[in-house]
């Protein structure tokens, strides 16, 4: 929204939480948000009296959500960081527990995309586990199991969580976040089992400030989840059964905020925003409550975007498609399976899942190719190849690097 376009109508909020798992009692999302006011009842609620706030630069720069913000919380608000770089570089995580540490802050809020979500939650991590004199580069990399990629059973934070999503990366639903080592531009992640944030926001106003192409891609991504979820050999019908629902849910909301984009009807957009909101909630569910794990679009996604500053959504649109042709004949009836929901959902005839994909993408007006985005370097794509084999979501799926290579290649353009 721009200063000045704000619609009249909302939804109705409500309450839920996170996930439906005793680990999870406690913390709480709240669905049609209205962001300010329950920001300023939660601090209150919890008794915060030092706060500090991590938000887009670029939301700062073309709407007054930050600005109302600050002016809101007034004198608890003791300190704030503009920008964070793309997929949460080590540096820009460490500077938010240095800051968490040294203004001893009782709770941090994040307004942005997953690069501000995961920052903040792995800032916390590192805050409770390497402590002041240990916030380094070298002593984060080491909580790091190398072969697998993660950091796993660190102490769980201390400081109170709040994030304002802009994007449908979904991160925020996950105890899980990654960052990027800048020393070898490898992907990592980190996780504890109260690293959750306390309380999610869902505010389709404040989502609606979101670039276009941040919107539309980040919703790829929560439809790869949805996809490489359905189509893993893991997968079972309860788990599918529980994901067509989601991808259903995306793949329309998706398209209602592109119709309702294009009509200029505001009322539409945000009921699409809303709806995909939950979506990308219900998409991460396979994942965190039956453990499916996802696959190697996550995977080489991960790296593209650590290794080449691919956007997190963007590595989506390219992955997504060759990662399914490649496994076409191994996951043939898993595909047809998931196809019959895209059809049905869009009202298409499409015969293979990797083409649905494919016109899904162009539809969206997103990249579909590394031609595209510029990533046509060799060593590049070696060492992206590489380091997908030790990614927390590659590491699993029995592949060389001769097989990402390939699929690197049938990506190529």
């Amino acid at each position: 929204m721009s200063r000045h376009e704000i619609s009249t109508a909302r939804p109705q909020k409500r309450t839920i939480q996170q996930l439906p798992i005793p680990e999870r009692t406690g913390h709480d999302a709240i669905v049609n948000s209205t962001y300010l006011d329950d920001i300023e009842s939660a601090i209150e609620r919890w008794k915060c009296q030092r706060v500090f706030l991590v938000h887009s630069k670029a939301l700062d720069e073309a709407t007054d959500v930050v600005k109302n913000l600050k002016e809101r919380l007034g004198t608890l608000l003791v300190g704030s960081k503009s920008g964070s770089g793309a997929h949460s570089p080590y540096p820009d995580v460490l500077e938010i527990a240095e800051s968490l540490e040294e203004k001893d802050i009782h709770c941090l809020i994040s307004i942005g995309s997953s690069s501000y979500s995961d920052a903040s939650k792995i800032a916390r991590l590192m805050q409770s586990n390497l402590g002041r004199s240990n916030l380094t580069i070298e002593k984060m990399e080491a909580l790091v199991n190398q072969k697998k990629g993660n950091a796993e059973n660190l102490k769980d934070p201390t400081c109170c969580l709040i994030l304002v999503p802009t994007s449908l990366s979904a991160s925020e639903w996950n105890n899980t976040s990654s960052a990027t080592n800048p020393q070898t531009h490898k992907k990592q992640h980190f996780t504890s089992p109260g690293a959750a944030p306390d309380l999610i926001l869902l505010d389709p106003e404040v989502a609606a400030t979101s670039p276009r192409k941040l919107w539309l891609s980040s919703g790829m991504r929560a439809v790869d989840h949805c996809v490489e979820t359905m189509v893993n050999e893991k997968c079972t019908k309860e788990v599918f059964s529980h994901m067509q629902g989601a991808l259903d849910t995306l793949l329309k909301g998706l398209k209602e905020y592109k119709d309702g984009e294009a009509s200029h009807d505001r009322d539409e957009l945000l009921d699409g925003i809303s709806t995909c909101q939950l979506g990308s909630r219900d998409a991460m569910m396979g994942f965190l409550l039956w453990k499916t794990p996802m696959g190697l679009s996550h995977a080489i996604g991960h790296q593209l975007g650590s290794v080449c500053g691919v956007m997190h959504g963007v590595t989506t649109c390219i992955m997504l498609a060759p990662v399914l042709r490649y496994f076409y004949e191994k996951r043939k009836e898993a595909q047809g399976d998931v196809l019959n929901v895209w059809n049905k959902a869009l009202g298409w005839e499409e015969a293979r899942l990797a083409d649905a994909v494919n016109r899904f993408v162009k539809m969206l007006e997103l990249p579909s190719t590394l031609e595209e985005v510029g990533v046509e370097n060799e060593e590049d794509l070696d060492r992206i190849a590489k380091h997908t084999l030790t990614d927390i979501l590659g590491a699993g799926e029995g592949v060389g690097k001769e097989d990402v290579r390939k699929i690197l290649e049938m990506a190529r353009n």
